[in-house]
């Protein structure tokens, strides 16, 4: 099912089965939003096929039908819980300050829901600290939820931390959580096109950016065990209507 944003002519869509992914012109997806990738990159840029991906959310230009925006996510599990992994994100320059990487979060939950069980914990393995800021702004949207790392605690939060070490085992298995940053240490330094991560860093508006090493990553984490279905849905449809 599309839904519309009538008051900046986009249209949002939500995608889920692989024989859907296989239709779509994965060709033009990337075309599109290359143009003017190093404004828009939030996540890992697209290195595999649609169909690898669990779930997807594409927004389009109403008139012209040219992809703005992308989020590919996958589902996961720890030995305790599950989790909604956001393996990629984009948002064209063209598309900027509509709150759209908000919307396809909020979307993707509610559509989720609506198919399956109610998204309560929420990933994102990212260099980029507009991605974590995001992922920290969407956090407070949600009534009860827990965002790790927390940004303005100094004591390191039990419960957090534990679910960010069961997280960090099964998505980055080889690399070291640090549970007062959330850093993940221990990578590889890679280059991927579009990865502005360290120039933001050095941004006076990130100081607080924790990672100094051009292999970290962070791990960011929305934890919403502690809501109810209900309330996780009611604030979902609240931030994807936010103006």
């Amino acid at each position: 099912m599309d839904h519309v944003l009538r008051e900046y002519g986009l249209r949002m869509t939500y995608l889920r089965e692989p024989h859907v992914f296989d239709d779509l012109d994965q060709d033009r997806i990337l075309d599109d939003l290359s143009d003017g990738m190093s404004d828009g990159y939030l996540l890992p840029w697209l290195h595999q096929g649609l169909t690898s991906y669990d779930h997807l959310v594409l927004v389009t230009d109403r008139s012209s039908g040219r992809y703005l925006g992308f989020l590919a996510a996958n589902d996961g599990a720890t030995t305790r819980e599950s989790f909604l992994s956001l393996e990629m994100a984009f948002v064209a320059a063209a598309a900027r300050g509509h709150q759209l990487l908000r919307r396809m979060i909020a979307l993707a939950v509610l559509r989720i829901a609506g198919q399956t069980t109610t998204p309560s914990v929420i990933v994102a393995r990212t260099r980029n600290p507009l991605c974590y800021g995001i992922m920290c702004e969407t956090a407070q949207r949600f009534r009860r939820a827990v965002f790790f790392p927390n940004p303005d605690s100094v004591a390191i939060d039990f419960h957090a931390a534990t679910l960010a070490r069961r997280i960090a085992r099964e998505i980055a298995p080889n690399l070291r959580l640090q549970a007062t940053t959330g850093a993940l240490r221990g990578g590889m330094a890679m280059m991927i096109r579009g990865d502005d991560g360290d120039a933001l860093a050095r941004h006076p508006q990130f100081a607080e950016w924790p990672l100094t090493a051009p292999a970290d990553q962070v791990l960011a984490i929305i934890d919403l065990r502690g809501a109810t279905e209900a309330s996780i849905l009611d604030d979902a449809r609240r931030i994807y209507r936010s103006k």
